[in-house]
């Protein structure tokens, strides 16, 4: 419960950080780039998704012309359907999708709340030298994320079939997920600090279950509309507070 308290108590400070004149360009830059990302991304899909019903229905209007009104009915409620469940899907899933795209506005954010908090100015680095240090990190997180994953999935496919203990399946898979969401949060800060990722790792093992909780409740902030828009640059916040306060050694 202390960590449960803890991280509530730092995405708090991330959302009023965020509103803060310092930060404030540094946020409305990647939540105006979901926006416009989110907004064209969703018009596109349901306009083709709707295009395609209303082809597929005029033939049935050719064939059957004494049921014209019936279908013209059928039609319009099966597209105002596909705009609502699309809306849905991209609610649930574009922040995982858009992390990677906004990953450069999410670094210049933890850079300045780093920077703001410790008083430290960032490590001398040239520009090749940072883009070549960036790809070999995600290289790292996403193979340590794949065969984990894998091997998870497979080890909670199994527990679902075993009557009674299936019900913890979607909760190690929810928990195993918001560790990763904490981890992509965390890491903006420790990449910026050149702290290699096992490195990172290992603060994270310091304050597992402020980190678990915190992630736990990232994820389940990216699963409301709308709200998942605005979570990326508090959650950058909050995450970049706790390690600096947390979770790095102290001199």
């Amino acid at each position: 419960m202390g960590a449960i308290r803890d991280a509530v108590h730092y995405l708090i400070r991330g959302t009023r950080l965020a509103r803060s004149r310092a930060l404030r360009p540094w946020v409305i830059m990647p939540l105006v780039f979901n926006v416009v990302l989110f907004g064209v991304l969703y018009t596109l899909a349901g306009q083709w998704i709707s295009g395609w019903i209303a082809s597929a229905a005029a033939g049935l209007e050719a064939g059957w012309a004494w049921l014209n009104t019936v279908i013209e009915a059928l039609v319009a409620a099966a597209q105002i359907l596909v705009w609502v469940l699309l809306l849905a899907v991209f609610a649930s899933t574009f922040t995982m999708g858009v992390q990677l795209i906004a990953a450069p506005f999410m670094g210049f954010l933890a850079e300045k709340v780093d920077i703001q908090t410790t008083g430290a100015p960032m490590p001398a680095e040239s520009l090749p030298a940072m883009t070549v240090r960036m790809f070999r990190r995600e290289a790292r997180k996403t193979w340590y994320w794949l065969w984990r994953a894998l091997l998870l999935l497979i080890g909670v496919g199994i527990l679902s079939l075993i009557p009674g203990i299936n019900v913890l399946a979607p909760v190690i898979w929810f928990a195993w997920s918001g560790w990763m969401m904490a981890m992509q949060y965390l890491d903006f800060c420790a990449d910026n600090r050149q702290v290699s990722f096992p490195g990172m790792l290992a603060e994270m093992q310091r304050r597992r279950w402020l980190v678990l909780a915190f992630g736990c409740l990232v994820l389940g902030l990216t699963m409301l509309p709308l709200v998942n828009l605005l979570i990326m640059p508090v959650a950058v916040i909050a995450g970049t507070l706790i390690r600096t306060e947390q979770l790095a050694p102290r001199a």
